[in-house]
């Protein structure tokens, strides 16, 4: 019998007339839980504790009535008295002291009908925590770039300006999409209408205003708008912030970065950063499925596989040992499964769908 135990919070130890030991120990005092007999003991924290001995020694007692118990309790009353009433009640194990004891989680025994889709972690019922932990672990990689593809936010990508690019001329872009067969000066006008006079087109930055400029070039299906123009400085942080806001809610989530550098640091062709608040890869534009339990579990349509659906099988057919001979003609028994008593009607099939086929 074993439990295990993870640290979600901070726990307040309960008053003691002694001062309660600080070292990575769950130290236990007087344990008096059931057929137990007031013994005392050290479990070490970060290790993993086995309990064992033969039936009725008290290793339930021990791991669930008063570890898990105790455990349990105190990080229950870090709630408020609303929230507690959702909670089942746990009382106080018998034990004379317990300190440094983290909240902790139980996995019981259970006796399942096992099938052909059961897994240990389905049989001890731990997958449906590793469900919950693995969305928070998850780190998603774009198929086609490798680049590490994470959603983003104003301030995730404020840090990374700042911190790798400081000194360096941006401009922020967000894309608007063109219809089809929009004219240049019809598609200007609108954005200017909304208070946008700048666009970045084939490289270069373009007025709204001045449309003749473009010299008969197309709009491409997707035009970048200028939000802003500044210099990457700690002194500019208000404005970026807000400059990154704005053209993520217009680029519905996605934002871009063309950056240019001042005298020897100016490169030949300006570079181009792009984010995106949710998981796509904003180089790419791929869309990753975003971490949901239901993704981490074969007993759900999003997370299972695609060629056994789940079940760790699939269904096929071995030509090489349904024909073993294909010297032999269809009458003089090419398919071994078709003779004999059981499949003589499938034989009987075969021979006379193939005699019209001849």
């Amino acid at each position: 019998m074993s439990t295990r135990k993870k640290k979600a919070a901070s726990a307040p130890a309960e008053p003691s007339p002694a001062a309660a030991p600080t070292d990575a120990f769950i130290h236990i005092r007087g344990v008096r839980q059931n057929n137990l007999k007031g013994f005392d003991l050290d479990l070490p924290l970060g290790k993993l504790n086995v309990i064992t001995g033969p039936s009725g020694s008290g290793k339930s007692s021990l791991a669930f009535d008063t570890i898990y118990a105790e455990g349990q309790r105190r990080y229950v009353e870090t709630f408020s008295p609303y929230t507690r009433q959702f909670f089942e009640r746990m009382d106080k194990p018998n034990v004379d002291a317990i300190h440094g004891i983290p909240p902790a989680i139980a996995i019981e025994q259970v006796n399942n009908i096992r099938s052909t889709r059961s897994t240990v972690g389905t049989i001890t019922e731990i997958n449906d925590y590793l469900k919950m932990l693995f969305p928070r672990l998850a780190v998603g990689e774009c198929p086609e770039c490798h680049r590490p593809v994470r959603p983003e936010t104003p301030e995730s990508i404020l840090h990374a300006l700042l911190h790798a690019h400081t000194g360096k001329t941006a401009l922020l872009l967000f894309g608007v999409p063109v219809p089809a067969d929009t004219a240049v000066e019809d598609f200007f006008s609108f954005l200017q209408a909304q208070g946008y006079v700048r666009v970045l087109l084939y490289g270069e930055v373009f007025r709204t205003d001045e449309p003749q400029n473009l010299k008969g070039r197309k709009l491409p299906a997707m035009v970048h708008v200028v939000q802003d123009r500044m210099v990457l400085e700690p002194a500019n942080k208000p404005r970026l912030t807000e400059a990154i806001e704005v053209a993520l809610r217009h680029g519905k989530g996605q934002v871009s970065i063309s950056l240019t550098g001042t005298g020897k640091d100016a490169p030949a062709k300006p570079e181009m950063l792009s984010f995106s608040t949710d998981w796509r890869c904003a180089d790419c534009d791929f869309k990753l499925p975003e971490p949901t339990p239901g993704l981490f579990s074969f007993n759900n349509p999003i997370g299972a596989c695609p060629s056994c659906r789940g079940f760790g099988r699939t269904l096929g057919l071995d030509l090489g040992k349904a024909m073993p001979d294909e010297t032999l003609s269809i009458r003089g028994g090419l398919v071994r499964a078709f003779q004999g008593d059981t499949y003589s009607e499938c034989q009987d099939d075969l021979e006379r769908c193939a005699k019209p086929r001849r």
